[in-house]
């Protein structure tokens, strides 16, 4: 019974790891750039601006669309590393300007426009109305992330 166990852990194990392998012929990507730029402008954009749920879901929608594409091993260990870091220093940099501010500044420097007239933009409500229907399960990684795996940009 254990020896079932362990071989059907290890099958499973085996089909998660060709799941996210490459197709045979497919392009092995080893940049991870546009994915980590992402990630770190999602922490400003919505964390600093006052919509950590939004910055959740989509950090996980673009979790789903880095994991479709097809990185290398060292890729992906890169973006790990590079993400984590780039939590901690954006959230070390938060406690920063709540203490500064008393509470989120109402302008991030380089922002064209306050927090608040960024959240009731109609385009940020339709972005944020599609984050909503990925996190019920009624879009997809692709719909919240279109660009294409290599992109040099994968911000929508």
């Amino acid at each position: 019974m254990i020896r079932a166990a362990i071989l059907g852990g290890a099958l499973l194990l085996g089909g998660v790891a060709s799941a996210q392998a490459p197709a045979q012929g497919a392009p092995t990507l080893d940049d991870p750039t546009a994915f980590e730029r992402g990630f770190a402008v999602s922490l400003y954009r919505f964390d600093a601006c006052g919509d950590a749920l939004a910055g959740r879901m989509f950090r996980r929608a673009l979790a789903e669309r880095f994991a479709q594409c097809p990185f290398t091993a060292a890729a992906r260990s890169h973006y790990q590393q590079a993400t984590r870091a780039e939590s901690a220093r954006v959230r070390e940099r938060m406690k920063q300007l709540v203490e500064e501010n008393d509470g989120l500044p109402r302008e991030l420097v380089g922002m064209s426009t306050t927090r608040h007239a960024q959240q009731v933009s109609e385009a940020y409500r339709g972005f944020r109305a599609l984050l909503e229907r990925y996190q019920a399960g009624g879009a997809t990684a692709e719909a919240v992330i279109p660009a294409a795996c290599g992109a040099a940009d994968v911000m929508p």
